[in-house]
């Protein structure tokens, strides 16, 4: 009997994949799980992870994959990226060896996608630059903050986005940021869009006031924030319609701590959702996460939006990084 269409398509699918990565030398990984990938700690079977570790390597590879129709998403650090229990069959594109030197000029900072968020801030602030400072304590990559518009404490990367270096016909292409349509928490980066990295315009500062501005922005998330769990950030977006934050709202509705199998709203801060336990499933929190925008919707009337990626299987976007990127 002759293998079914799909399994014959997959079949020529890892042929290709395979004889890419020997071309271009690139990492290729089978039998890799979202729930090793993410911060949530769940998330089901991924059939290929593809990791470059150049952005030119980078560009390469997406035109590959366009070239053959083959779907992927891009991942960085995991740490806003709710995926599914389900068996994923698209190339998982993981950043996180994109990292290279960060490079200054006076003013102007560059640095890849893969490179860490909050290691940057150390990286800038030590270097006497001002302007993204308020970002410092949000977990991910410099990609899945340029593709979100990474935003706190009054600083938003949107805002001292000098250019963004992103993959087009194979080739890396720099674009100025001022094209980039910046708002909160979206940007009019397009699908199928890779971010490679960024050239910031910073200020010029005192290192040690820029340190001690950190510090208290940090103290104040150790305050309202859980460490240690496992979560993705915040998990809605603050309703521009509503003078009181989604956290706030959750919790005078009395769901800090309600619980759905292995999901559970923090007690610290009512926008974030944890999972608990080896086993925990998405399903959980993404039931659990339903319940509280049924509630919002029913109590306040509000519809809230997800801040975090909701990632379904067998259904592959060719560009869906997190920030939280």
């Amino acid at each position: 009997m002759s293998a079914p269409k799909d399994e014959l398509q997959l079949q020529r699918r890892d042929v290709a994949l395979e004889e890419m990565s020997a071309r271009l030398g690139v990492r290729a990984e089978r039998g890799r799980r979202f729930a090793e990938l993410t911060s949530l700690r769940v998330g089901g079977s991924i059939d290929w992870v593809i990791s470059p570790q150049t952005e030119a390597q980078a560009a390469a590879v997406v035109h590959v994959l366009d070239g053959a129709g083959i779907g992927w998403r891009a991942l960085g650090s995991g740490s806003n990226v709710l995926a599914d229990d389900g068996e994923h069959h698209y190339v998982v594109l993981s950043l996180k060896d994109l990292k290279g030197d960060v490079t200054f000029a006076g003013e102007l900072v560059q640095v890849s996608a893969g490179y860490s968020l909050p290691r940057l801030c150390i990286d800038v602030a030590r270097q006497g630059l001002s302007g993204i400072e308020g970002l410092g304590g949000i977990p991910g990559t410099v990609g899945g903050a340029l593709w979100m518009n990474a935003g706190a404490y009054e600083h938003e990367i949107g805002k001292v986005t000098e250019t963004v270096r992103v993959a087009r016909g194979g080739e890396v292409v720099e674009i100025p940021g001022s094209t980039i349509q910046w708002n909160y928490r979206h940007t009019s980066f397009a699908e199928g869009e890779l971010l490679l990295g960024a050239t910031l315009r910073l200020r010029h500062g005192d290192p040690e006031e820029i340190m001690t501005r950190m510090d208290e922005v940090k103290s104040r998330r150790m305050a309202t924030q859980p460490h240690g769990g496992r979560s993705a950030g915040c998990f809605f977006k603050n309703p521009p319609e509503s003078m009181v934050g989604t956290g706030k709202m959750i919790d005078d509705m009395g769901m800090k701590g309600a619980r759905r199998g292995t999901a559970v709203v923090s007690p610290i801060h009512a926008n974030f959702i944890v999972t608990e336990g080896e086993n925990a499933l998405a399903a959980d929190a993404m039931a659990l996460a339903e319940e509280i925008r049924e509630r919002v919707k029913r109590e306040q009337g509000i519809e809230l939006e997800y801040e975090v990626e909701l990632w379904a299987a067998n259904r592959p976007h060719k560009q869906d990084p997190d920030a939280t990127e």
